[in-house]
């Protein structure tokens, strides 16, 4: 008996990419599954192009039509998703963006790999592609943040699995829901309660996925990884990066706050002394990152961190 899978799809004004994305599920070679699409509140023809589909495929169906509670972005929207979805006993959950493009044996592979490894959460890798879905040369690919596998440590500054690469059991997407408004994002929530609980995570090192890229990418960018971009980032854009550093602690307050009895002990350790260390001075949170070995995946990024966490209003922060 195939087992079933929900995958779920937030949209929002997505009429140039969601046709090729629709029709790569439609393509896929294991056929047990249904797509929950979710939209925002698209102004464009985002939901006429989904309903078509709907009358091609019986598998989609378009959830909450009447707008209700639209526009609190893709976070939320993914976390009600991920609620319906529950109510099938016996699935498992993956995330799809508008955007991208999954090669045919995508989710047979993950399914296969979740099933054999007995995991609770599967990430594979992905291939970085240009707006015409044309995939980008060898060494934008090798852009890429090397494998560094998602410790709980090292989550807790820089969240290293994308939605669109997962595949999750029921087990811990009910331990992940619901998704609070203070997120960062789905997939960086997901990753933190995983890694946090002591959740069995396994790495498929193939790539599944075209991930495109385009002028409206929120986060996954390829240029991301050079070292010139995150300098003129730093110089340029500090109060973005102190906001996104400050809604990181908020999240990482409430994830000790609504998962200290589902925590390991060693992570809630981890949690625990690194909030108390950010109410302290600025030496001591950084020897306590440092002696607990909390990183981001490079050096320098990891230097940029330390310098935006010193200057962080914490104050205000643990106020709230």
């Amino acid at each position: 008996m195939e087992l079933p899978i929900y995958i779920l799809l937030a949209s929002y004004n997505g009429e140039r990419y969601i046709k090729e994305q629709l029709e790569s599920l439609i393509n896929q070679t294991y056929k047990n599954w249904r797509l929950l699409i979710r939209d925002d509140g698209s102004t464009d023809a985002t939901i006429f192009i989904i309903k078509k589909y709907i009358g091609i495929d019986q598998r989609i169906k378009l959830v909450d039509e009447e707008g209700l509670n639209k526009g609190k972005g893709a976070c939320q929207n993914f976390s009600a998703l991920m609620k319906i979805a529950l109510q099938n006993e016996l699935s498992f959950i993956m995330f799809c963006d508008q955007d991208d493009y999954w090669f045919p044996n995508k989710i047979e592979l993950m399914l296969n790999e979740i099933v054999k490894t007995n995991s609770q959460l599967v990430y594979s890798d992905f291939l970085y592609a240009d707006s015409e879905l044309k995939q980008l040369p060898a060494e934008i690919q090798k852009s890429k943040s090397p494998f560094m596998f998602p410790l709980f440590r090292n989550l807790i500054v820089q969240n290293q699995v994308y939605g669109c690469t997962m595949i999750i059991n029921n087990d811990l997407a009910r331990s992940c829901i619901p998704i609070p408004d203070i997120a960062e994002n789905h997939d960086y929530w997901i990753s933190l309660v995983a890694s946090g609980i002591g959740a069995k995570i396994c790495h498929l090192k193939e790539a599944l996925m075209l991930y495109r890229q385009h002028a409206n990418n929120v986060t996954g960018s390829f240029k991301d990884h050079y070292l010139l971009p995150r300098i003129k980032r730093f110089l340029f854009s500090f109060d973005v990066l102190a906001e996104i550093e400050s809604r990181k602690i908020l999240m990482l307050m409430t994830l000790y706050q609504s998962l200290a009895n589902e925590l390991t002990i060693e992570n809630k350790k981890l949690l625990e002394g690194y909030l108390k260390a950010l109410k302290k001075n600025k030496i001591n949170i950084i020897l306590y990152c440092i002696k607990n070995k909390i990183k981001r995946q490079s050096f320098i990024s990891t230097i940029v961190y330390f310098i935006v966490l010193c200057n962080l209003n914490k104050q205000k922060i643990i106020n709230k």
